[in-house]
């Protein structure tokens, strides 16, 4: 028997006012993990990261060569707090036969810095639980299901902005997928979300108004992209005909898919 619980406590920073913007492919270092099972979640990190999004090393394996070093773009570091495996006692629903389980349960606090200048860049304090009968692959799935949070790490912090290319497909008077500025090089891949943000100012400051959601449909080469617009197709088609410059601002998967 297996049951799986996420739940995202808090996620801090990084919103698209504030956010560094991607101009290439960034390079992530898994850096400090410290608390308990430390050096099993950095390992899952690594192996979780998204890697067409960002290039990957190991911290500890580039520190000390100031070449490989002074490539790095941004740092994550994780503070866990306690990893429990609790031993409980269940009964089957049908045969009402008893049986151990274990109940893995483990709290983290994963930051990304930017490299050069120490700036936190997105933060996030989680909590995720496991079980199973076997207490190896419950410590495992607990892991891999905490690790999954060092891409939505890399979402919130690493955000790519681009302009739209070209209108692809039209329904009547509603968008449905336009081709946007920028693709493999900078990091974009399948699974990415986007806000369609228009650009305004206000008393001699830019501000930022979303007015849709996207996702990519296809990488179609380093340079360009095919996004399905997921929500405000009628707007966004309105703006662009009244010549309103908008960009697709990267964002983290949603909880609830469109």
């Amino acid at each position: 028997m297996k049951k799986n619980y996420f739940l995202i406590v808090l996620c801090l920073f990084a919103m698209q006012l504030n956010a560094q913007v991607a101009q290439r492919k960034a390079t992530v270092a898994v850096g400090d993990f410290t608390g308990n099972y430390s050096s099993e979640m950095h390992n899952a990190c690594i192996a979780s990261m998204p890697r067409c999004r960002v290039n990957v090393v190991d911290w500890n394996s580039v520190r000390n060569n100031s070449n490989e070093a002074k490539n790095v773009d941004f740092i994550i570091t994780c503070t866990l707090g306690n990893l429990s495996m609790e031993r409980k006692q269940g009964t089957r629903f049908l045969t009402k036969e008893t049986y151990y389980y274990y109940d893995g349960k483990i709290t983290f606090n994963l930051v990304l810095k930017d490299a050069r200048t120490g700036k936190i860049m997105a933060t996030r304090n989680s909590f995720t639980s496991s079980s199973n009968e076997d207490r190896q692959k419950c410590l495992e799935a607990t892991l891999q299901m905490s690790s999954q949070e060092c891409r939505r790490l890399v979402d919130n912090g690493i955000v790519v902005s681009v302009p739209i290319k070209v209108v692809q497909d039209v329904k009547k008077d509603k968008v449905q997928t336009v081709v946007i500025d920028g693709g493999s090089n900078i990091g974009i891949c399948p699974g990415l979300y986007f806000n369609v943000q228009m650009e305004s100012e206000i008393a001699g400051s830019k501000i930022y108004k979303t007015v849709g959601t996207a996702k990519v449909k296809e990488v179609l080469s380093g340079e360009l992209t095919l996004c399905e617009i997921t929500k405000g197709n009628k707007e966004i088609m309105k703006l662009l005909n009244d010549d309103v410059k908008l960009f697709f601002t990267s964002t983290e998967e949603p909880m609830i898919h469109f």
